[in-house]
């Protein structure tokens, strides 16, 4: 049987206090404490607080050191638990005499003399079946395996020896294994854990622990362990591109254990200790089986789901402009994340809150503001994915009172169609584009005069700015038909609903047509203008070409008859 020695090595100073109590009585002439003697006391009492400064420091140190050294002797547990998991004869295996060598050489000139010591005490031993070189892959590997644990980063290293006993004789105590052959031979196993913290020497800290194991053959004992059984690990989260890592574990089974798994997420594999790994490509949940069989071909397994998100992202919806007693409603565009989300913001405009749940920005703003908003989502994963994006809100004192669409005949007067500004501080100026011919705008006063010279559809946008140089902007529909019969109109696309949408490098399907009280003319003309990049008009009213750009664009045709009468149609085309 193998036989443990750990070693472990401890220091403890406990200080011994004394205190001493005086008493005394004032005489009858004392009143109370003098100036000297609460000086004096403040004396010592400093004395007192900077002569405990050490200790508490100390304390710490020690305290930092004492759980570098707890999780080392977990570690070191691990290690030797792999060297129990092995045949005697399989110590050796893989582990090639250079690569030996070449470990013990570099542990007797960097390692602390507690290690060098312990293989002062054993005849190093290697594989003569491999390559002098080989060494990294043996299941005892003479290269360190790396352990990161709460951000601080642990070796272990094996070291794999002969050492010798002499026979056991009666009445004799048994003596240790020394590295002088003697009649029974043993392996000894060093493990060593090495780390570095504050509190180590300048080759870093080092935990030893060592067991002894039988050079023959070991008995075969019936030790009736039960069939293996996989702990649940839940239900699994991740994020398309960042790497996975999640060790499945299990209890009983006799040693060693395999695991296969299926249904893993594209981009993950596992390996046969258990250990799933890799980055997730793709979107999906996934119905994901672990399996594992021991020695004895008994199996477990456990199914459990894995789902796979976009990572969280946040798109600008751009800077942002309001007006004082609009009612304001933003949501910003976002993609990825793990549900469910929190939401909050910094820089929103007076009056306005986000939803802390559904990322609506909402309210009405109150006050003349111009500020820098950043809003920030964080969603469910473990640790939680956060983004954010930062753009500009500018709450303008000024607005222009909507105008419902107008109908109206050709040569009417232009009435109705006066905006009208509020909020904002006078003087305003005002400017209009898209206004039917015949008509204009006072850019003092804001009003329309004149008449609807052309049908047949107009989009008109009025802007005022007031003295401090807000801005305000607002469109109306003005359809104007026709007063009689020779009048021109633009009959298609229909003014009842012209707007276009067509897709980059497609063809659109846009029909025009003119009519007049005669019925379709071929002396009609065709212009347009605002088309998107990529289009074109023909004389005869034919759209060619295949849009280029994205973007919403204000078109107007225009046709005209050979009697000099014309028609106007604004719409908007939009290209996706």
């Amino acid at each position: 049987m193998p036989t443990d020695r750990v070693v472990v090595a401890a220091q403890q100073a406990l200080p011994r206090t004394e205190a001493a109590v005086s008493s005394g009585r004032h005489t009858s002439g004392d009143s109370g404490s003098s100036l000297v003697e609460v000086m004096v006391a403040i004396a010592l009492i400093g004395t007192v607080m900077a002569a405990a400064a050490p200790f508490l420091v100390k304390s710490l140190a020690v305290s930092n050191q004492q759980r570098g050294a707890q999780v080392a002797i977990q570690i070191a547990n691990d290690a030797l638990e792999r060297v129990r998991a092995l045949a005697p004869l399989s110590l050796l295996t893989g582990r090639g005499r250079t690569a030996v060598e070449a470990q013990w050489n570099q542990a007797r000139l960097t390692a602390p003399d507690t290690l060098v010591a312990h293989l002062d005490d054993m005849q190093a031993a290697w594989d003569t079946n491999v390559a002098n070189a080989s060494g990294r892959d043996a299941p005892l590997p003479t290269e360190p395996h790396g352990i990161a644990v709460n951000g601080s980063d642990f070796a272990q290293h094996w070291y794999v020896g002969l050492c010798w006993q002499a026979k056991a004789v009666s009445g004799h105590p048994l003596g240790d294994c020394g590295p002088t052959s003697g009649p029974v031979p043993f392996f000894r196993v060093l493990v060593a854990v090495t780390w570095q913290q504050q509190e180590c020497p300048a080759n870093g800290c080092v935990y030893v622990a060592s067991t002894l194991v039988n050079k023959g053959t070991d008995p075969v004992f019936d030790t009736k362990r039960p069939a293996p059984t996989v702990t649940d690990p839940a239900a699994q989260f991740g994020y398309v591109d960042s790497a996975a890592s999640l060790q499945i574990l299990s209890s009983g089974g006799r040693l060693p254990l395999t695991w296969t798994a299926t249904g893993l997420p594209p981009g993950l594999s596992m390996a046969s200790t258990g250990l799933i790994t890799g980055t997730p490509s793709t979107v999906g949940t996934y119905s994901v089986k672990v399996t594992v069989t021991d020695r004895d071909s008994r199996t477990d397994d456990a199914t459990f789901a894995w789902t796979i998100v976009e990572d969280l992202v946040l798109t600008s919806p751009g800077d942002q402009t309001s007006w004082i007693g609009t009612a304001v409603s933003l949501s910003v565009p976002r993609t990825g994340g793990r549900l469910p989300l929190v939401w909050s913001a910094t820089g929103l405009p007076a009056g306005l809150t986000i939803n802390a749940s559904t990322g609506v920005i909402s309210g009405t703003p109150t006050t003349f503001q111009t500020l820098t908003t950043t809003v920030t989502v964080s969603d469910a994963g473990t640790p939680a994915r956060t983004a954010s994006v930062t753009f500009g809100w500018r709450v303008n004192p000024v607005q222009i009172d909507a105008i419902a669409p107008m109908n109206v005949t050709q040569d009417a007067n232009a009435t109705g169609l006066t905006p009208t500004a509020r909020y904002g501080q006078p003087p305003y100026s005002w400017q209009a584009t898209g206004l039917p011919t015949g008509l204009a705008i006072n850019p003092s006063t804001g009003a329309v005069t004149g008449k609807y010279a052309d049908g047949t559809r107009y989009l008109t946008t009025f802007t005022v700015t007031d003295s401090t140089g807000a801005v305000a902007t607002m469109t109306v529909v003005v359809n104007v038909a026709a007063k009689t019969p020779a009048d021109v109109q633009v009959t298609a696309p229909s003014p009842d609903s012209p707007n276009q949408s067509t897709a980059v490098d497609a063809t659109p399907s846009l029909t025009t047509a003119g009519a007049d009280g005669g019925g379709g003319n071929p002396r009609y003309v065709w212009t347009a203008a605002g088309l998107p990049p990529g289009l074109t008009v023909e004389t005869d009213g034919a759209i060619t070409g295949r849009p280029t750009t994205k973007g919403v664009y204000v078109v107007t045709l225009t046709v005209t008859a050979h009697n000099g009468k014309a028609a106007n149609l604004m719409f908007t085309w939009t290209v996706t």
